[in-house]
């Protein structure tokens, strides 16, 4: 069964945040959800999600993704923290999965993990960054270039939950998963 970290920020897009912890949980992973602070998230359209635990219990855990749900200001707190940017880049070194979507994927390219590698995110973020010629942008709803995985937004995040979970379990358990949604 893989595990996986999801850092909660205050400000995080809750559409992202529980899209993924929702389907992770149904193909049966460990999800440790862990805010940067104790005690609740509020999210940034005011939605308020109780973390498992703070990142300073979580982060000792050994993980096979770590995922960033977007969202502002929440990004931006990600991107802010060192203990992320250190785990990031741990978990990236070991082999493991990372991934971000929407605004989040700045924080992988501030911890140097899109360096050479293709990428997107929410429109104009990355762009913002002025990554030069090491990262490629595309327009793709969801961009794997090795370890590393983003998506664009709230919208992809269905999409990029679920290629996830065939990344980490195989097709079969996308399936599983994907069919009860009842998607088109």
């Amino acid at each position: 069964m893989a595990s996986i970290l999801i850092p909660l920020a205050n400000g995080c897009e809750e559409l992202e945040a529980v899209t993924l912890i929702d389907l992770f949980r149904r193909a049966g992973f460990n999800v440790v959800t862990a805010g940067l602070e104790p005690g609740p998230v509020r999210c940034s359209r005011g939605t308020t999600i109780l973390p498992d635990q703070t990142l300073d219990e979580a982060r000792d855990g050994r993980y096979d993704l770590m995922v960033l749900p977007g969202g502002l200001p929440g990004a931006d707190h990600l991107n802010a923290d060192p203990r992320i940017h250190a785990l990031l880049k741990k978990l990236a070194a070991e082999g493991r999965y990372v991934g971000a979507i929407c605004a989040a994927p700045k924080v992988l390219a501030n911890a140097g993990l899109l360096k050479g590698k293709q990428a997107t995110a929410y429109p104009g973020v990355l762009e913002a960054m002025d990554l030069g010629s090491d990262t490629k942008l595309t327009a793709a709803a969801v961009q794997r270039d090795g370890n590393v995985i983003t998506s664009k937004g709230p919208g992809t995040a269905m999409d990029f939950a679920l290629d996830l979970i065939e990344l980490l379990a195989g097709p079969d358990k996308r399936r599983q998963v994907e069919e009860p949604l009842q998607r088109p």
